[in-house]
């Protein structure tokens, strides 16, 4: 079968096609035959060798974590998806492939509403996010939350997760995203040039603050707009000056932390697509092909427009 993957680090050009063998179906795994799949930041990471040696890929590597496409086979332990079935669903790796085994727990029917393309930008976002709100958010007595890098592919769900959940949801980005995000639902959205707005919650703080930026989480990010006894989570770590204000502020670093919650995740997840409350943003889609990955692992590695980049057959 065709797969996408590299056998040195560097930049986009390092990726090659290769011809790998088609894997068939182990206990409690589902084969599905790729119609698209979603490129991540953590892709761009993993080429470029910026992951810790612990964690670093064996080369050569076929990345990529976020898959949609149809049942071409299954174990026979598996009995609630059938040849034909359109799926969508995640991976550990290898889903830069024509063919992908899936954890039949990490894998869900595919919204009619979606296409391939669609549904292959939703599940690690979305689960991450769902876990955030689900499973490090403590939600009782939530009313209110703030999310840094809200037009980030995670941000943005935890923006239309908030609001399917009832809560005021606050949100940060850059004012070009500003469009972006509002549409999202926010109901709040925060720039650094937006002055009125970062005073009105100096006088209404939030119950959580979520850092979904890439980068770890620091005083400056923010911190002041946290109630006493809110909670923060950070995805992305905290800095090394970073400072507990209150010993009633619940602290989270969500990379010390797992849920596994992927089945249940996107059940929620689907039923917010079937009721119009969750959206899947595309910024570009690519065809499946060599030059497809290349193109979009360089957009990839730049600062592009929100919403999640794909390579689907169906552009081919």
């Amino acid at each position: 079968m065709k797969a996408f993957g590299f056998e040195k680090y560097g930049s986009p050009s390092v990726f090659e096609e290769f011809n790998l063998t088609q894997p068939t179906p182990e206990k409690g795994r589902v084969i599905v035959k790729t119609q698209a799949f979603a490129m991540n930041p953590f892709d761009s990471k993993l080429r470029q060798g910026k992951i810790s040696f612990k964690n670093a890929p064996q080369l050569p590597f076929v990345p990529g974590s976020d898959v949609a496409g149809t049942v071409v086979d299954a174990a026979p332990d598996v009995t609630e998806f059938k040849i034909g079935d359109s799926v969508m669903g995640r991976v550990v790796r290898g889903a830069y492939s024509e063919f992908v085994s899936v954890p039949h727990l990490k894998l869900i029917a595919k919204p009619k509403e979606l296409s391939f393309a669609e549904a292959a930008g939703i599940p690690s976002a979305g689960v991450t996010a769902y876990d955030v709100l689900k499973g490090a958010v403590h939600l009782e007595n939530v009313t209110s939350i703030l999310v840094l890098g809200a037009s980030g592919a995670v941000g943005s769900m935890i923006v239309q997760i908030a609001k399917a959940m009832g809560l005021f949801v606050a949100a940060t980005a850059s004012l070009k995203n500003a469009d972006f995000v509002n549409q999202l639902g926010a109901d709040l959205f925060i720039s650094s040039d937006q002055v009125m707005q970062r005073n009105f919650l100096d006088h209404a703080p939030v119950d959580v603050l979520i850092n979904a930026t890439p980068t770890e989480f620091t005083e400056k990010n923010g911190y002041r707009w946290l109630k006493p006894e809110g909670q923060l989570v950070s995805l992305n770590g905290f800095s090394k000056e970073f400072k507990v204000q209150f010993e009633t502020q619940s602290i989270t670093d969500f990379n010390d932390a797992t849920y596994h919650q992927n089945k249940k995740a996107l059940v929620y997840l689907t039923e917010l697509i079937m009721h119009n409350q969750l959206h899947a943003s595309i910024a570009q889609t690519f065809p499946f092909s060599l030059e497809g990955v290349v193109q979009g692992q360089t957009l990839l590695d730049d600062h592009h427009k929100p919403g999640k980049i794909v390579v689907s057959k169906e552009l081919n």
